[in-house]
């Protein structure tokens, strides 16, 4: 089989399944860097082929960490998909843990001000993030939990069942 790059419009790069999320303790993972045991996918999310191999690591910026931690990534040489592993707490893109945003933004939306142990840019760029993705909906600026709640289950898809909670 020839190597052939895949093409611009491809909906493989807009696939929720590139990011794999997994019950991590992000301590050991800062510790243990590259040797850390991360578990393997049984089979390709995107075509459910059981040939993953190994596509090396990716370093990825977490919330309380100055460097970037390792993840894991695997290669689907049927649909050439790269899957990147990533801790389950931290939502797809973000770098802060996902109970920390949906709290920011519950509490943002029912009317009360940002929360005041964390920046407030970051909380804004989460408010932002979330008006862009119901910009379709009807009430553009008026946004509401339920509107949140669809926010967390887009980003939350390939997520274990240990989130559960986050889905509002």
């Amino acid at each position: 089989m020839v190597w052939q790059p895949i093409p611009a419009g491809d909906p493989l790069s807009t696939s929720p399944f590139l990011v794999l999320h997994f019950p991590v303790d992000v301590k050991q993972l800062s510790e243990a860097g590259k040797a850390y045991d991360w578990p393997r996918p049984l089979r390709c999310p995107g075509c459910g082929s059981s040939r993953l191999w190994g596509h090396g690591y990716a370093g990825r910026y977490f919330e309380g960490f100055c460097l970037p931690l390792w993840v894991k990534r695997y290669r689907c040489p049927e649909c050439r998909a790269v899957h990147t592993l990533r801790p389950d707490a931290f939502l797809r893109a973000l770098r802060y843990p996902a109970e920390l945003i949906v709290s920011a933004l519950r509490g943002k939306i029912a009317g009360r001000g940002w929360l005041r142990s964390l920046s407030r840019q970051a909380q804004q760029s989460w408010l932002r993030i979330l008006r862009r993705f119901c910009s379709g909906a009807d009430t553009r600026w008026a946004l509401s939990l339920d509107d949140l709640g669809r926010f967390c289950r887009s980003r939350l898809l390939s997520m274990s069942e240990q989130c559960a909670p986050l889905l509002l």
